[in-house]
């Protein structure tokens, strides 16, 4: 049941690396346009020593923030990455949630999206978890959702 992740980001190389930041709960419309619309102005200013990112983002689920950059145009830096990491923190603070719990994981049960925490992930076999591993768009792309079966899980 791989989700079709294939058009994502689609002026994004596979090559292109990958941040996701999952939300400890679902945001509500009107959040989630928040979230969107910040991620779209941080996107667009988004730079590495001084020379802008070919980057994007997006929010899924209302509650999964996917960031991509193409380092075939400029590499990112620490700096950058650590001004993602102050948005994200930023946003966090603002909507008062958490997108920084590493033990929480989203599963897709009968097709709906919900959380659970990483170590009980062993009761949902057969159902289908958001691989938090990834790394480049590829990834994301081709497998980024994977069924649960036994652990390891990624």
């Amino acid at each position: 049941m791989q989700q079709n992740f294939k058009r994502l980001f689609p002026e994004m190389p596979d090559e292109s690396r990958v941040w996701t930041y999952l939300c400890n709960r679902r945001l509500n419309d009107q959040e989630s346009n928040l979230i969107e619309d910040q991620i779209k102005k941080f996107t667009r200013s988004w730079k590495a020593h001084q020379k802008p990112l070919s980057a994007n983002g997006q929010l899924l689920y209302n509650q999964y923030i996917v960031l991509v950059v193409d380092e075939s145009i400029e590499r990112i830096s620490g700096c950058s990455i650590d001004s993602s990491v102050h948005f994200i923190k930023m946003m966090e603070n603002h909507l008062e949630v958490d997108f920084f719990n590493r033990l929480n994981v989203l599963i897709l049960r009968n097709e709906t999206p919900k959380i659970v925490s990483y170590h009980d992930i062993g009761a949902y076999k057969g159902d289908f978890v958001f691989n938090p591993r990834i790394e480049s768009l590829r990834e994301l792309r081709e497998n980024w959702l994977v069924e649960i079966k036994d652990p390891p899980y990624f």
